[in-house]
């Protein structure tokens, strides 16, 4: 087997997993589900890993629960992944919805990169395009790389390189998961996006996402520096961009 779908879901929510698992058979891709980390209720400390210090030195503000459980329930699908057999993962959240033509695009993206492994992952569910060179047309679609890696991480497809890289620096935990994301991809430059997107979250209200699962951002006390912070971050991560655009480095 080259190629499996990973589904990140409560046992509380069947109707997603079904939805799901219909979706991903579609596309003859073999359903597995990964148990969400249920992060509602839990205090800070409780989460193994989480350095809040660091957290707010980078975000410039505490992380929530649900952003460590849906952070955590990332990473338990990736390892999923590496226990498999299977040379690359679509890794999905159980809200997402496939746009027109998007399973047939993700699973063009899925061969694509089992045969371009040195590739680390393509972000399918982006809307949103910043800092990117043209790569190559997937299905009328144009497969980009993406040196600003895109936010959101509710469609992935990754490779076991990917996978790697990404679980080697995984913890101490400082930042939601799409937010590490971009700044593992960024920095290696090894990511790549598809345009338009292949799928969007949106089709239940998830509960495993950040937002719906323990607080909202807002409500976690932030630095007074957190305006500076995020400024900080997202400038860096751009100039690192802008300069692998401009060398062209792969």
């Amino acid at each position: 087997m080259d190629r499996a779908g990973w589904v990140i879901n409560l046992a509380s929510s069947p109707d997603r997993m079904a939805h799901a698992d219909a979706e991903l058979s579609r596309a003859g891709l073999e359903t597995r589900r990964i148990e969400a980390y249920d992060g509602r209720g839990k205090d800070l400390a409780d989460f193994e890993g989480y350095d809040d210090a660091r957290t707010r030195r980078f975000m410039g503000r505490s992380m929530s629960a649900g952003e460590l459980g849906c952070y955590l329930s990332h990473i338990r699908a990736l390892n999923a992944f590496l226990e498999s057999p299977a040379e690359v993962a679509l890794i999905l959240e159980d809200d997402f919805q496939w746009t027109e033509g998007g399973l047939e695009a993700a699973t063009t993206a899925m061969d694509w990169l089992a045969e371009n492994s040195h590739w680390h992952a393509i972000n399918v569910g982006a809307s949103k395009r910043k800092i990117t060179s043209p790569l190559e047309d997937l299905s009328g679609r144009e497969l980009v790389r993406a040196h600003y890696f895109p936010m959101l991480a509710h469609a992935m497809i990754w490779s076991r390189a990917g996978a790697e890289a990404l679980l080697a620096v995984a913890t101490p935990i400082f930042c939601p998961a799409d937010n590490m994301y971009r700044h593992v991809l960024t920095r290696s430059d090894k990511g790549l996006a598809l345009y338009p997107p292949a799928a969007s979250a949106g089709a239940f209200d998830s509960d495993i996402t950040a937002r719906s699962a323990g607080g909202s951002r807002s409500t976690q006390a932030r630095s007074p520096f957190y305006g500076w912070r995020k400024q900080k971050r997202l400038w860096t991560e751009k100039l690192i961009a802008t300069t692998h655009k401009a060398r062209g480095k792969g």
